[in-house]
């Protein structure tokens, strides 16, 4: 019999608490941020959503940004600086 070594992938780390931002009670008069990862499909994603939404809502901007690529998380700049323009973020996944 031949010797097998199992590894365990996980982390022994503790995980960081995350937290939910508040709802908002209306999209109406507020910014809407989009953030395209640059994956395939992703903007036409997100321009068929940005189109659906301020046609439902009274959406008073639109803020959109690129990640610089998506196989990397987007720089912690490009995300603070969107968070403090946007009231809301819509994160546009495909493929």
């Amino acid at each position: 019999m031949t010797n097998t070594i199992l590894l365990d992938p996980t982390a022994n780390e503790e995980i960081p608490v995350k937290y939910l931002s508040k709802r908002l009670e209306s999209l109406n008069g507020k910014v809407m941020g989009l953030l395209d990862i640059t994956k395939n499909g992703s903007d036409i994603f997100l321009n068929r959503l940005e189109e659906l939404i301020c046609y439902r809502f009274e959406i008073s901007d639109v803020i959109r940004v690129k990640k610089p690529t998506f196989s990397r998380p987007a720089p912690v700049e490009l995300l603070s600086d969107l968070a403090d323009r946007a009231d809301f973020v819509i994160e546009g996944l495909a493929d």
